[in-house]
């Protein structure tokens, strides 16, 4: 089968550009593939972060297989390359309405060649002009569409009634086990001593993330629980550091704010007791499948599809959003279950069944 894989890869950064370059990777041993990224992701107007590409990376020079989502003249020239090509499928990296335009005149048409769509989200998070019609659009010109969480699938099956619709697990982020310092040498780094509990917070800062719900859990446990978050603000960094800095939180709260290159991931996840995700809103998260990968207890929400990455009690626990009460309790019982001698087993065995190659296979059967 020849397949023409499209979406970020790396030196993007981000988990949807680890995704396509992960999936991309296993399905070259199953079939011939067709790397084709973007040379130009979002106009700065949209990109609230610092940059768009991985510290200290150099943008390489752009395919005429790439896309180019700011550029109409170029749409035309990819639409020829990818066509010339003659892929028996085309699989999409789906995430925002913004990109439904360029998709569209960039790729060959759908009579020509079937295209399947990955969505990391079928509706974007914050709201988007058109973003319905735009997603909606893009969505029924797919055969099949492949979603992470109950949700998801509901809005697939509402936006493209005639697509097939299948949901799959998000696979396991393993790749910043080599070389990752012990916790020892983790925590001496970060400043934590071996006695205090340490809750990782990871990943961009945004309001649906919920950190302001995940700051008055913590504000109300024992002094010797920390907080450490690591991730670059989007919004609202001002309120946050002053809650994180108050009189309830002061000293014990550790704010990386800034994107977290790869080479720094194991030694936050090493030196951490586990891993909470207090989102408002979800439908999946590759930073759960980054914790399962170390064997770290997880505290998430009940939103979304993140419910599947927690065998409650004895590889996690779970809260209800927007309610650091709840939060306060989960994160309690997850301390006690770090401390089990036998949990990171359980976790490690558990993270098994999220695997790249599993998750390719299925993928290629559903395509035919």
């Amino acid at each position: 089968m020849r397949l023409a894989s499209i979406g970020p890869y790396p030196p993007y950064r981000g988990g949807i550009a680890q995704f396509t370059s992960r999936l991309a990777a296993v399905l070259e041993k199953r079939a011939r593939v067709l790397k084709a990224g973007y040379s130009r992701l979002y106009p700065k107007v949209l990109f609230p972060g610092s940059s768009q590409l991985e510290p200290g990376a150099v943008r390489p020079p752009a395919s005429v297989t790439d896309i180019d989502s700011c550029n109409p003249l170029a749409w035309p020239g990819t639409r020829r390359a990818i066509s010339s090509w003659r892929p028996d499928r085309i699989v999409i990296q789906w995430w925002h309405p913004f990109f439904a335009p360029s998709i569209h005149f960039s790729l060959p048409r759908r009579t020509e060649f079937p295209r399947a769509a990955i969505c990391h989200n079928v509706l974007p998070h914050e709201n988007f002009p058109l973003g319905k019609a735009l997603a909606g659009r893009f969505l029924r010109s797919c055969r099949l569409l492949i979603v992470h969480g109950g949700r998801d699938e509901l809005l697939a099956r509402a936006a493209a009634p005639s697509a097939r619709v299948l949901r799959l697990f998000h696979p396991i982020y393993d790749q910043y086990l080599p070389g990752a310092p012990t916790r020892e040498e983790s925590r001496a780094r970060l400043g934590f001593s071996g006695s205090e509990s340490v809750v990782l917070f990871f990943g961009l800062v945004r309001p649906y993330k919920g950190l302001e719900d995940l700051a008055e859990a913590v504000a109300g446990m024992a002094p010797e629980v920390r907080l450490l978050v690591a991730g670059e603000c989007y919004a609202g960094q001002a309120s946050l550091r002053e809650r994180l800095s108050s009189a309830d939180l002061a000293g014990r709260c550790t704010w990386i704010d800034r994107f977290v290159p790869d080479r720094e991931v194991g030694l936050l996840f090493r030196a951490a007791d586990l891993v909470a995700l207090p989102y408002r809103q979800a439908t999946q998260s590759g930073v759960a499948q980054i914790a399962l990968a170390f064997g770290k207890p997880l505290v998430l929400t009940r939103t979304g599809g993140l419910a599947d990455l927690v065998d409650e009690g004895r590889t996690g626990f779970l809260a209800d959003p927007c309610s650091p009460e709840d939060l306060r309790r989960a994160i309690g019982r997850a301390m006690e279950l770090a401390r089990d001698p036998g949990a990171e087993g359980r976790i490690l065995e558990f993270s098994r069944r999220f695997s790249w190659e599993a998750y390719a296979d299925s993928l290629l059967e559903a395509l035919g």
